[in-house]
Formats: structure tokens, C-alpha cells, sequence
């Protein structure tokens, strides 16, 4: 009996190669990292050492001097939350048309929100305020500013313990910080500066505004927000080149 001839059949069969295995592999750890960072950023912020915090701004007073109106966006302040206290940070971003103007006084028409305070917290620079409880009246403030705690640049060297340009005051008080920052909303806290060497000598004053309040976001919410759209971003090119291969 004869054997009949076998026909040789080819088959094909596509193996995963080393690269696409390393890409799942990528895929399955980048997924994973996209995941934890997500979850750790959605914790509470006390859970992983992070306090909440607002960042606010100066307007210049209605009707009031004007030679420091076009340096208004130069200054502005946070608040964070320190639990049963809050820490104000006042900035003096600087303006190389202004390069000697520096905050004198910092004063608070506080209405209740606010007490036990203590300057020069973490200040950043060469900075050093004195005050407390009091009633030195803002300038130019009128009647629509009643001051409730009052703080000045300590006297003797000059300016240098002013807030310069790049430099930051820290001012802490007992406070709830939703309250504290409710009522910055509303205006029923306020926060007035004094500036000086302004150009030509001059001086003005800001009260902070109300229209313009944000949350500052959490570093590891915006980390994760860009790994994800990294990661995504990478991967719909891989697949891309895998089409166009096939």
C-alpha cells in the first residue's frame, strides 16, 4: 500500500515579540503608577502632609493716591491652614520700574475671625515685623476700614527689614481656616498694605480684593494629572506605529 504524499501547509503564527511584551509590561506598570499617584492625591491633605490653602490678591483703593496703581499685581498673600491656627504669607513679588518699593505695614480689619497673632513665621528674605492688636489706621483706608491688627517694618538699618522684592512676611493667628477664608470672599476680612520708595518718593496703599481668590492645587493631584495625560499620550503613539507595522 502506498503512502499518499503529504501536502506541506504553511501557517503562520504571529508571536509576541520581546518589544510588544516590554510595552504590556510598560502599560500594566504605568497604569499602576497613574492609579497610586491618583489615590494618594484624592487622600485628605493632612493624610499625606499637605495643608489646604488659598491665594489672594491687592486692589488699589477706590478714589484714593494713585502713583502705586500700576504696581498692584506686585503683591499678594496666602493663607493656609496650620489646623487650629492660619498662616498669612505676604508677597512682594517686585517690578524692575519699582526695584525699591517695599511693604511698611500690614494691617488686618478683622471683625472677629482672628486672634493671638505672631509675626515673622518662616519669613523668606530680610524681613522684620513688629505689631500686634491695634489701631493704626490704614492710609487712605477711610472709613471703610477698621483696623484690628497692626504691623510695622521694624525700625533702624534703613528699609532693609521691609518686604522687598522677592521677599515674604509670615503672620499667624488662631483662626479656622474656612471661616478666615469665607470671610476674605466676602470682604468682612481685609488685609491693607502700605507701600513706600515708591518712584519719585511717592507711597500708596491696597486693600485686598475679593474677586480673584483660588485654591492652590495639591503638587501630587497636577503630578498625577500629567502623568496620565503623559502616559496616554505614549501609549496611543505605540499603538499607532503597531497599525501601521501590521
Amino acid at each position: 500500500m502506498k503512502e499518499k504524499n503529504l501536502l506541506p501547509v504553511n501557517i503562520k503564527i504571529k508571536v509576541s515579540t520581546m518589544k510588544s511584551q516590554l510595552n504590556l509590561v510598560k502599560y500594566i506598570l504605568a497604569v499602576a503608577g497613574v492609579a497610586t499617584l491618583s489615590a494618594v492625591s484624592a487622600a485628605p491633605a493632612s493624610a499625606i502632609g499637605l495643608a489646604p490653602a488659598s491665594a489672594f490678591s491687592f486692589a488699589n483703593i477706590v478714589g484714593g493716591d494713585t502713583p502705586g496703581d500700576a504696581y498692584a499685581n506686585s503683591f499678594s498673600f496666602d493663607v493656609i491652614d496650620q489646623g487650629s491656627s492660619v498662616l498669612f504669607n505676604i508677597f512682594n513679588s517686585g517690578n524692575p520700574t519699582a526695584s525699591d518699593m517695599f511693604i511698611s505695614k500690614v494691617l488686618f480689619d478683622d471683625n472677629g475671625y482672628l486672634s493671638n497673632a505672631v509675626a515673622n513665621v518662616a519669613n523668606i528674605g530680610n524681613v522684620a515685623f513688629t505689631g500686634g492688636a491695634g489701631n493704626d489706621q490704614l492710609p487712605q483706608g477711610g472709613n471703610g476700614f477698621t483696623t484690628d491688627y497692626a504691623f510695622s517694618r521694624n525700625t533702624g538699618g534703613g528699609n532693609k527689614w521691609g518686604i522687598q522684592g522677592g521677599e515674604t512676611l509670615g503672620l499667624s493667628f488662631t483662626g479656622n481656616y474656612a471661616n478666615v477664608v469665607s470671610a476674605l470672599n466676602t470682604g468682612a476680612l481685609k488685609l491693607g498694605l502700605h507701600v513706600q520708595a515708591l518712584p519719585n518718593g511717592a507711597s500708596d496703599s491696597y486693600i485686598s480684593s475679593t474677586s480673584n481668590t483660588e485654591a492652590t492645587p495639591e503638587p501630587l493631584t497636577m503630578l498625577a494629572a500629567g502623568a496620565a495625560v503623559g502616559f496616554g499620550t505614549m501609549f496611543k503613539k505605540q499603538r499607532d506605529r503597531a497599525q501601521k507595522a501590521e
